[in-house]
């Protein structure tokens, strides 16, 4: 079963958009709450992404479009997942195939859910410190709607 959980952070009502935020990813790990780690790993058809995959795409959403561009001194939490996660992205560089996205063994799921956390963490002090920031809080917003 899926065992990590989000970071406790307290809600604050000085950020509405970082409580969206949130509360947005922590859906995404209740609806996969009740899967074994092996059944995040199964891809069941080529056209659909096993849920590790999902969990860790998202993540590098946020990592790619937001902390990439505006948190200083920027540094990937693992440099391989810019093609491992990437999706359909081109312009930002190489894919893994879509077809082949279950054969993924590593990052496990405990090293998929530590990433989220890393990049739950950073896009929080964001969010906070920058709460009305115009550039940034599209993309936030944009990567809400997506997960």
């Amino acid at each position: 079963m899926v065992t990590a959980r989000p970071h406790a952070a307290p809600l604050r009502a000085d950020s509405p958009l970082a409580e969206q935020y949130r509360r947005v990813r922590q859906v995404s790990l209740a609806l996969a709450a009740p899967l074994s780690d092996e059944d995040c790993q199964v891809q069941s058809m080529p056209d659909a992404s096993p849920t590790k995959w999902h969990l860790a795409h998202v993540s590098w959403f946020f990592e790619t479009f937001v902390l990439e561009r505006f948190e200083p001194n920027f540094k990937p939490f693992e440099p391989t997942y810019r093609v491992l996660f990437n999706s359909y992205y081109q312009g930002i560089g190489e894919r893994h195939p879509r077809p082949q996205r279950g054969l993924i063994t590593k990052p496990t799921l405990t090293e998929v859910m530590r990433y989220r956390t890393n990049v739950d963490k950073r896009i929080d002090t964001f969010l906070l410190a920058q709460p009305d920031n115009a550039e940034m809080c599209p993309l936030v917003v944009l990567g809400i709607q997506y997960e």
